[in-house]
């Protein structure tokens, strides 16, 4: 994953899960954070998708559980 994506990413979680720009990100999990609940979960993803180009499976959807889980996914797809 580039450092552009990655930054991209990033702003992507400050966003939908209404946290201050430039607040760290790496150490988000959904069991930690108590803003990612089912609907920031799917906000999330849809928000991955709009900001990626890409479609998620709903399937995978329910493993992106980290931050380092949707890095590893985007990065997966060339993202």
């Amino acid at each position: 994953m580039t450092s552009e994506n990655e930054q991209k990413l990033a702003d992507v979680f400050r966003a939908v899960m209404n946290l201050e720009p430039g607040a760290p990100v790496a150490h988000l999990r959904q069991l930690n954070t108590p803003a990612w609940d089912s609907m920031a979960h799917v906000s999330l993803v849809a928000a991955l998708e709009s900001e990626f180009g890409i479609a998620v499976d709903i399937v995978e959807s329910l493993e992106l559980t980290s931050f380092d889980a949707v890095k590893v996914y985007l990065a997966e797809r060339g993202a």
